[in-house]
């Protein structure tokens, strides 16, 4: 799915925030099986899958991360993790784009486990792309119009060198997690008054989509929906329904968990770089385009 169709997925959820509950899961659907995933980036990280897949029954997912093991930040560091083959997922969340070292850690990944996988989570603008940023009162006042031009930009290059990647690879072993376009659909359901329990997109407390701070930090919103869409991104399945377990929960309302997770699934689920949907179609002019030296 393009451009144009995630913003579309965007203004239905946002239109429809109000209505529905999640589905609960299909309890005799057959589970995936457990997944072995190494996380690296900065404090923008939201993949946290255990708690969903407890939820939905899935036994066997791992976060390869050693405690007191060399940072997966860099090659040096994820060499340790990879060159065994017990890494599925390597998740980096960062406020860049990707890593430097993102073609060397494909071919060690893939050399002992054909089925690693590299997934980015799509960064949101720091500063909302904006200078001087210093309070969460100004993150209400950016022109959200403004934003998504600029994050459709860093986006679609972002898609560049993930294609560019795939096609050196010779298979699809990037893939992106929407997230940035998740949360400004968010921010415009709380501007437009029509997401439930929250009146500002950054309340400096860190219980809206946004924590408040210069970057800015994700917040409660955000979090979970980061979550959501990283599960629906390894799993290949909706989050709709899956409550985390425990007495203290996601911290979300059911209301606000059944838009997070519809929107989260829809996206995922239909951004062909998210890797479910298949990628388009070569259109006319690349079908009858000759061949090179032809």
């Amino acid at each position: 799915m393009r451009i144009q169709s995630l913003l579309s997925v965007m203004l239905l959820v946002a239109a429809g925030a109000g209505v529905t509950l999640a589905l609960q899961p299909d309890p005799t659907a057959a589970k995936p099986a457990g997944l072995r995933v190494l996380q690296a980036g900065n404090s923008w990280g939201t993949e946290h899958s255990a708690p969903l897949c407890e939820a939905a029954g899935i036994v066997g997912h791992k976060k390869m991360n050693r405690h007191g093991a060399s940072s997966p930040n860099s090659l040096e560091g994820v060499t340790q993790y990879l060159e065994t083959g017990e890494v599925d997922a390597y998740v980096w969340q960062h406020s860049g784009g990707m890593p430097s070292f993102m073609t060397q850690l494909i071919e060690l990944g893939g050399a002992k486990n054909p089925n690693f996988r590299f997934i980015i989570q799509q960064p949101w603008l720091v500063h909302d792309g904006r200078r001087d940023v210093k309070s969460a009162e100004e993150y209400e006042n950016t022109n959200l119009d403004e934003y998504q031009v600029t994050l459709e930009k860093q986006r679609t290059q972002l898609e560049a060198e993930v294609d560019k990647v795939n096609a050196a690879a010779g298979r699809r072993v990037v893939f992106i997690v929407p997230l940035a376009d998740g949360m400004l659909a968010v921010r415009r359901m709380i501007a437009a008054g029509k997401f439930p329990g929250v009146t500002k997109q950054s309340d400096g407390n860190g219980n809206s989509v946004l924590r408040g701070d210069i970057m800015p930090h994700q917040g409660l919103l955000a979090t979970r929906l980061g979550a959501f869409m990283h599960f629906a991104a390894l799993y290949k399945m909706s989050p709709e329904g899956l409550v985390f377990p425990g007495k203290d929960g996601d911290g979300l309302t059911e209301p606000q968990r059944a838009i997070l997770q519809k929107l989260a699934w829809d996206l995922v689920s239909k951004y062909s770089h998210a890797g479910i949907a298949k990628p388009p179609e070569p259109g006319p002019a690349e079908l009858n385009t000759p061949a090179a030296g032809g």
